[in-house]
């Protein structure tokens, strides 16, 4: 550790074996050492102060600067620091000249090296600190590793994504438990048999690839039924289809004003999953099936926002996606503003049923209109022994793009 770095962040891996010998002469030559206890254990021969992080890193983060004034400081990280680890955060509190990161190998890695299986093509998830798993997204990647903690263990995810998708029950999987320690376990099966295992906090779960569909599929337009709504206040599924790709989604932050049900911004963060959906909607109850179907989706990158459109547009951050599903009477007046902050290249989509809404909106963004779309849609439906076609309202969907 030079003079000018004050901390050093140590990537410890899954062991002692682990540590490099550049990696444990920093650890020694420190005046502080935080970390977790188990970590703090990889160096008995540490003779200075030892901080055991349990909770609050942040917190530890700030003391630890304070002491960085003139001490040597080292922390302790389990796997790769920067994959899911302390080392990004310390970007928010030191100047990059001021710390430096020593990288090891991951717990995900090591798992894949055990396994004798590539990785490349792994998609990686974690449900630590009460993150949200996208249990369709997980089923939908070809190989998917989740990190699980004491609240949701490994079996515990099992039996969670049987219950929102029982068709996935034969999906081959591997549960691996305190990896690379004395009590390291491995238990293979399909989702239903591991499901049923008990294992403690330090646990992974590998989704394995799959022949067969035994998956959640990735439908664009996913059935209403997905969803929680009353009154048909929905966006249907067909129509659904055309606004998102309409929207042209992509990373970045989306908005879906007059929520309702959510279905749009639902289905387009679980499409996108580096797209963050700001969900707006004023109504009660509508609010509440909202939260119930994020929480249903278990999509981290949704944030229901129970609001007005007007009173909300100025506090939200700018989009590269607008979509506005709702807005009576002041249509005009919510389309106009959300375009304000809508980000250069970007699409705002406003779908219409009531001719007054289509006429404000033939009214407004003159320069930037792209393009209108009616959607006439009609569904079978029985009459007697026979059926027949039923058609639905048309709707319009009309899009604009700065």
């Amino acid at each position: 550790m030079n003079k000018k770095v004050k901390v050093a962040v140590v990537g410890c891996g899954v062991s002692p074996e682990c540590v490099s010998s550049h990696a444990r002469e920093v650890v020694l030559h420190a005046d502080v050492l935080a970390g977790g206890k188990r970590l703090l254990d990889f160096f008995p021969e540490f003779k200075g102060r030892k901080i055991a992080i349990k909770s609050g890193v942040l917190e530890v983060i700030s003391e630890l600067k304070r002491l960085s004034a003139d001490k040597r400081v080292a922390i302790l990280a389990s796997g790769d620091p920067l994959f899911h680890g302390i080392g990004a955060k310390l970007g928010t509190h030191f100047k990059a000249a001021e710390f430096e990161i020593i990288p090891n190998v991951s717990a995900m890695q090591y798992l894949f090296s055990r396994l004798k299986m590539s990785w490349h093509d792994a998609s990686l998830f974690t449900v630590h600190g009460g993150k949200k798993a996208p249990y369709r997204n997980i089923l939908n990647s070809n190989k998917a590793v989740i990190y699980c903690d004491d609240k949701i263990t490994a079996s515990k995810l099992s039996a969670k994504l049987l219950e929102k998708f029982p068709s996935c029950k034969n999906r081959k999987a591997v549960i691996a438990e305190n990896l690379g320690m004395k009590e390291e376990k491995f238990f293979k099966g399909n989702l239903r048999s591991l499901s049923h295992k008990k294992c403690g906090s330090l646990s992974i779960l590998l989704i394995l690839p799959t022949e067969g569909l035994v998956d959640s599929c990735l439908a664009l337009g996913l059935d209403d039924s997905e969803f929680l709504h009353e009154n048909r206040m929905i966006t249907h599924s067909e129509v659904r289809a055309v606004v998102i790709s309409k929207l042209r989604i992509g990373p970045g932050t989306m908005w879906d004003i007059g929520a309702a049900s959510g279905s749009v911004g639902i289905e387009a963060a679980s499409l996108c999953p580096d797209l963050n959906v700001i969900a707006v909607e004023s109504d009660a109850e509508r609010f509440a099936q909202l939260q119930k179907n994020i929480e249903g989706f278990s999509l981290p990158n949704v944030k229901p926002v129970h609001a007005g459109a007007l009173k909300s547009i100025a506090g939200l951050p700018k989009a590269r996606a607008i979509f506005i599903g709702g807005g009576g009477k002041d249509v005009r007046q919510i389309t106009e503003n959300a375009f304000k902050k809508l980000l250069p290249g970007g699409r705002l989509v406003v779908t219409a049923v009531l001719l007054e809404t289509k006429a404000a909106l033939t009214k407004c963004l003159k320069r930037n209109f792209v393009e209108a779309v009616s959607i006439s849609i009609s569904r079978s439906s029985a009459l007697g022994s026979s059926r027949l076609m039923k058609s639905e309202n048309s709707v319009d969907i009309f899009v604009y793009q700065k």
